[in-house]
C-alpha cells in the first residue's frame, strides 16, 4: 500500500520501538510502502532541529537569570558581545590567580565587546559559602573584578541553573558533560553560541594566547633566538572560529583587535617570505633575557599548575613565603593549616604564599597537578597560589631553588631537607631568612610583620 506523509506535525517510532509520543514537524518526499512493512520508512525524513521552540532555546541570550541582587536579567542585553562565563568560589586554591587574570582580561578588552559572567557556586567543595553580598564585596574590593557577578547557581545535577544545562549541552567536558571543579569556563561569541569549554586549571590569560598549529610552529622554529615565555600577543584568540583551520583571517575573529596586533605582522613576514619575521610589535619584556646572573626572585618565570609561565616580577612589592609542599607527609596537615591562617591574616597587606609541590623527599607527592591543587583547595581552603611540580635539589633541581639556597643556605648545607622548608623573600626580591621544616609558619608571624611594616 502507498502512504503520503505531508509537511505536519506526526508521531513517529524510533529503532521499531514504540517511543513516548514526541511531535516534529517532518518534511519529506512521497513514500511508498510495500504491503506488510509494519515500520515506516523515514530515511529522507528531514527533523527540524528541536531548538526551534520557546521551551528550548537556541542560544546563551535566551535565557534570563538573576542578578545578585535577585534581579532578573535578561542575557540578550549582551547579543553583540563575546563572553566568558565561569563558576567561581571564593575559598578555592584557585582563587587568587583565576580572579586576578579575570580582572587583566576584562581590563584588556571591556571596551572592545568582551564580557565576564560569574557565577558562584558552592557544590564543589563548598567553598563558596558566602552570601551574594559578601561574594560581590570580596570580588570587587580585592580584585577589582568590574564585570557583573550573579546570584549563586547550581551547576550539576538536577537543580542545575538552566543556563548551565545549556551550556554543558553544547560543550560537553573531556571525559563527561558534568562541570569539574571551581572556575570551569565557556567561551561564548557574538550571536550567543558557545564555541570553546576551558577546565578549572585553564587560566584566564592563556585563553587570550594564539593556538592554531602554524604560528605554534613558527615560534617554535624561532626558540632558539627568542624564548616563547617572552613573547606577548595583544589578542583574544582562543575566540577564534575558522571556516577553514589551516587558514588565518584577521575578520574571523571574535574581537577585531588582533587586526593591528604582533600575530598579523608576523604573518605578513611569513607571506612575504622574508628570511626574518617581521617582529617590530613583538615585545621583549623579561629581565632575565639579557641578565645571565639573576638578582632576585622576581628575576625567575616558573611554570603554575597548568603549565603556564609566570613571571615573578608580579609578584614586586610583595613580602613572599617561598614552601616546598607535599600533600602526604606527616607534616603536612599542621603546616598547611597555618599557612592558611597566616595567608588570611596578611593577604591584604602585601603578603604572598607561593608553594611548590615537591616529591623528592620520602615519595610523598606523587600526585598531579590538578589532584595537588584540588586537596590543598578542599582540605585546607589554600588561597595562594600552587605551582607545577618541581624538584629543589639535585641536577635538576628548579632555577628558583637553586638561587633560593644559593641566597640562604642551611645549618648543614645549601640542599633542602625534607618537605616544607621555607624561605622569606623581601619586597625587593631579596632572600632574608631561612627556615627549618619543623618552623610552623605562624612562628614566622613576626618576621612577616617586620618585613610588611607593621607594628
Amino acid at each position: 500500500m502507498s502512504a503520503r506523509m505531508t509537511d505536519d506535525y506526526s508521531c513517529y517510532r524510533v529503532g521499531g520501538r514504540h517511543g513516548v509520543s514526541v511531535k516534529r514537524r517532518i518534511d519529506c518526499l512521497s513514500l511508498t510502502f510495500k504491503a506488510g512493512v509494519s515500520r515506516p520508512l523515514l530515511v529522507s525524513a528531514r527533523l527540524n532541529h528541536p531548538m526551534a521552540s520557546q521551551s528550548s532555546p537556541q542560544s546563551v541570550h535566551d535565557f534570563t537569570v538573576k542578578d545578585a541582587r535577585g534581579n532578573d536579567v535578561d542575557l540578550s542585553i549582551y547579543k553583540g558581545k563575546v563572553l566568558l562565563i565561569v563558576n567561581i568560589a571564593s575559598q578555592c586554591g584557585l582563587n587568587g590567580s583565576n580572579y586576578t587574570e579575570l580582572t587583566q582580561l576584562y581590563e584588556k578588552y571591556k571596551n572592545q565587546g568582551f564580557e565576564i559572567l560569574a557565577f558562584p557556586c558552592n557544590q564543589l567543595g563548598f567553598q563558596e559559602p558566602g552570601s551574594s553580598e559578601e561574594i560581590e564585596e570580596l570580588a570587587r574590593t580585592r580584585f577589582k573584578a568590574e564585570y557583573p557577578i550573579f546570584d549563586k547557581v547550581e551547576v550539576n545535577g538536577n537543580n542545575a541553573a538552566p543556563i548551565y544545562k545549556f551550556l554543558k549541552s553544547s560543550k560537553g567536558g573531556p571525559f563527561w558533560v558534568n562541570i569539574k571543579y571551581n572556575f570551569s569556563k565557556f567561551l561564548v561569541d557574538k550571536d550567543g553560541r558557545v564555541v570553546e569549554r576551558h577546565t578549572p586549571l585553564t587560566s584566564p590569560v592563556s585563553v587570550e594566547i594564539v593556538h592554531f598549529y602554524w604560528v605554534h610552529s613558527m615560534i617554535s622554529y624561532r626558540s632558539r633566538l627568542l624564548s616563547q615565555k617572552n613573547i606577548y600577543f595583544a589578542s583574544l584568540s582562543a575566540s577564534y572560529i575558522f571556516s577553514k583551520p589551516s587558514s588565518f583571517n584577521p575578520k574571523q575573529t571574535l574581537l577585531p583587535s588582533l587586526h593591528n596586533s604582533p600575530l598579523s605582522l608576523l604573518s605578513q613576514s611569513i607571506k612575504a617570505r622574508v628570511s626574518r619575521p617581521l617582529l617590530g610589535s613583538v615585545r621583549l619584556n623579561h629581565s632575565m633575557a639579557s641578565q645571565s646572573s639573576p638578582q632576585s626572585v622576581h628575576d625567575f618565570t616558573v611554570k603554575d599548575a597548568r603549565g603556564n609561565d609566570v613571571d615573578l616580577s608580579i609578584y614586586k612589592g610583595k613580602v613572599l613565603l617561598i614552601v616546598n609542599v607535599a600533600s602526604q607527609c606527616g607534616l603536612t596537615d599542621s603546616n598547611y593549616t597555618e599557612l592558611t591562617q597566616l595567608y588570611e591574616k596578611y593577604k591584604n597587606q602585601g603578603f604572598e604564599i607561593l608553594a611548590f609541590p615537591c616529591n623528592q623527599f620520602g615519595s610523598q607527592e606523587p600526585g598531579s597537578s590538578e589532584e595537588i591543587v584540588e586537596f590543598a583547595c578542599t582540605r585546607f581552603k589554600a588561597e595562594y597560589p600552587i605551582f607545577d611540580k618541581v624538584e629543589v635539589n639535585g641536577n635538576n633541581a628548579a632555577p628558583i631553588y637553586k638561587f633560593l639556597k644559593s641566597s640562604k643556605g642551611g645549618l648543614f648545607g645549601d640542599n633542602i631537607k625534607w618537605n616544607f622548608s621555607k624561605f622569606l623573600v623581601d619586597k625587593d626580591g631579596n632572600v632574608v631568612e631561612r627556615h627549618a621544616p619543623t618552623t610552623s609558619p605562624l612562628s614566622i608571624e613576626k618576621h612577616v610583620k617586620k618585613l610588611l611594616g607593621i607594628a
